[in-house]
């Protein structure tokens, strides 16, 4: 049996159970890592016209064992499991994640007894992809997004720094509470699916909640929201407050790589749309900074957003490279 082209058709969804248990012994054999090995290095070199370094070789191994892993046929793995269950599977208990051309990389070394260790996830922008973090927990990155944790997560907490947006799918531990610090703002739960966007350069934080619930503290103030609730850290006036959402699904709609514009301005528009697309947008006229959008896009190509946008508003634009010039429209 060709192995590799079976694992080809399981990384594009097309194996059936059987195929896949087959696939799930080869890969835990002594021969599959070679196998692997020099087939990607081979199509990294026919693509990039140079050989592939080891830690590329590492992201290819990561992302298959993923995404075995994550096939409902194969056991969960316990959480006091995972470490011996990772070096079975990866040398030296490596863990290399990495979603080929989605912008997304993490490298960390987990040893017992290991010196205390901290290790970003960073998405480009432009980029989004997601991961799986080691007790289980399903975490959706969106663009321009940075997660940092550190070689104690899962075993003596499940805390995590986020700068950017992420929704979380969090496995539910209640000895260990699952906390997310977005700077002044720390959220807290237990097990829940929720969404945070809190990017830097934001005036404001907001957790979203889809199911459980979450407590958001800042200082020695804390709030706690119920499903369709939005918790909003205004950092400017250093007020938090809870609020109803009428549209809660438009929130995780990047997840699908689709746009929900809720009365925001154009302005705020730019900046996701740089975000997004990795492209520079400017507004040339004051005026239609303030002009405020509402919308859902599927067809989320840059060309059909901005032509939407110059519809749906006296807007003129300009494409130059990388960059968009907005104008009003004379």
């Amino acid at each position: 049996m060709d192995f590799i082209q079976l694992l080809e058709r399981f990384m594009r969804g097309e194996t059936c159970a059987e195929e896949e248990k087959l696939l799930k012994e080869w890969f835990r054999s002594a021969p599959a890592r070679k196998e692997i090995e020099t087939y990607y290095s081979g199509r990294w070199a026919a693509a990039e016209g140079a050989d592939m370094d080891p830690s590329r070789k590492e992201e290819v191994l990561a992302r298959i064992t993923r995404e075995i892993k994550e096939r409902e046929d194969i056991p969960v793995i316990p959480a006091q499991r995972r470490n011996s269950f990772m070096r079975t599977w990866l040398p030296y208990a490596a863990v290399f994640i990495l979603a080929f051309g989605l912008g997304l990389s993490a490298l960390f070394m987990q040893h017992p007894g290991s010196p205390l260790q901290e290790f970003t996830v960073s998405v480009a922008k432009g980029q989004r992809s997601n991961l799986l973090l080691p007790d289980g927990t399903k975490v959706w990155v969106n663009s321009h997004t940075e997660i940092q944790y550190d070689n104690e997560y899962g075993i003596r907490n499940r805390k995590i720094v986020l700068k950017g947006e992420a929704f979380f799918e969090v496995e539910k531990n209640e000895e260990l509470p699952f906390v997310v610090n977005a700077e002044e703002v720390d959220i807290q739960v237990l097990g829940t699916t929720f969404n945070l966007k809190a990017y830097p350069e934001d005036d404001e934080i907001i957790a979203t909640l889809f199911t459980g619930s979450i407590k958001g503290v800042v200082g020695d103030k804390k709030f706690t929201i119920s499903p369709r609730q939005h918790l909003t850290y205004d950092r400017l006036r250093k007020v938090m407050q809870v609020s109803e959402s009428e549209n809660v699904n438009y929130i995780s709609m990047w997840r699908d790589n689709e746009l929900a514009f809720m009365d925001e301005t154009l302005e705020e528009v730019a900046k996701i749309l740089n975000r997004m697309y990795n492209v520079e947008v400017v507004i040339l006229s004051e005026k239609i900074k303030s002009y405020r959008f509402s919308s859902v896009i599927k067809n989320n190509s840059l060309d059909n957003v901005i032509e939407i946008i110059s519809l749906t508003a006296p807007i003129s634009y300009h494409s130059a490279g990388d960059t968009i010039l907005l104008n009003e429209k004379r």
